[in-house]
């Protein structure tokens, strides 16, 4: 769906923004990411575009009648590097048809734009020697799949908006296509996501997802709001399973993996600094490394 044009008209943004800001409907994702009415304001064309799209969802009897433009799959509005953007994830139907059929294995990826669900390989470009790294990477762990033996996963790193976050949709895709279970997330969001399922008890069931699913993909790891109790009590527990069952695991970030070291420190502490060392450790033990 385009995007509204309302930048030429500052007066009309303010009254839109005005009232997005007391809609009920909002006030969670506002309050949950601390949204200024600055950040609503640049915001305004995304958020009427999310209402517009998750109106289609209301009263949907199945997804046989689905409208979206991807088939099964609804918006819902993330907070990326400081501006309101839309993401897609898989609504309850699409689940529960994934869920059911035994043996069965999907991707499951949340908090990602929907283009990112038609990723495809074929597309990929390899013009620079980490692409063509990359492409090699996956096409030598697919035959490895294939034959049923162990692959170490990968940690792509560069500037933002290099292309790593569609470069491992499409891997995704080819993985799905190889009857793997993938699961992707944006990282700062399923932060976000983990502490609000605290509360509701949904937390346990979705840690258990990230372990034990075939192929696990981070995006911007290392661009989240830094919190101990996630890297000690959720990020920590799942790399350390994934890494004894050597089950492929993907990262992306916009810093070098021992640049991490910082970003996973509350302070300058001894044990600060191993606890941070043992997640490293953990990454660099389960990804190789590429410049992208």
């Amino acid at each position: 769906m385009d995007k509204f044009s309302f930048k030429n008209d500052p007066s009309l943004v303010e009254r839109i923004a005005d009232q997005l800001s007391e809609d009920p409907s909002l006030k969670a994702f506002f309050l949950d990411n601390d949204i200024s009415y600055e950040q609503i304001k640049e915001g305004v064309s995304e958020i009427k575009i999310y209402q517009n799209e998750i109106a289609l969802c209301d009263d949907c009897p199945g997804l046989f009648a689905c409208k979206q433009d991807v088939l099964g799959h609804q918006p819902i509005l993330t907070l990326q590097n400081g501006r309101i953007e839309i993401a897609y994830q898989a609504c309850p139907y699409q689940q529960e048809k994934s869920h059911s059929k035994s043996g069965q294995k999907w991707l499951d990826a949340t908090h990602l734009p929907k283009t990112l669900f038609l990723a495809n390989l074929a597309d990929f470009r390899q013009d620079t020697q980490g692409r063509q790294q990359l492409y090699q990477k996956v096409m030598q762990t697919a035959q490895a799949i294939k034959l049923k033996e162990s692959s170490k996963g990968l940690y792509l790193y560069g500037p933002y908006m290099a292309g790593k976050t569609y470069a491992l949709a499409a891997m995704a895709n080819h993985f799905t296509s190889l009857n793997q279970s993938v699961l992707m997330t944006y990282y700062p969001d399923f932060v976000r996501e983990i502490k609000s399922t605290i509360e509701n008890g949904g937390m346990e069931q979705k840690i258990q997802n990230f372990k034990t699913c075939d192929v696990l993909i981070l995006d911007d790891i290392g661009g989240e709001s830094f919190s101990p109790w996630v890297r000690d009590e959720i990020l920590g527990p799942i790399l350390q399973h994934r890494l004894l069952d050597q089950k492929l695991t993907y990262f992306s970030s916009n810093i070098p993996p021992k640049a991490l070291l910082q970003i996973f420190m509350a302070n300058d502490s001894e044990t600060e600094k191993m606890k941070a060392f043992r997640i490293i450790e953990r990454i660099q033990a389960m990804a190789t490394p590429i410049a992208f």
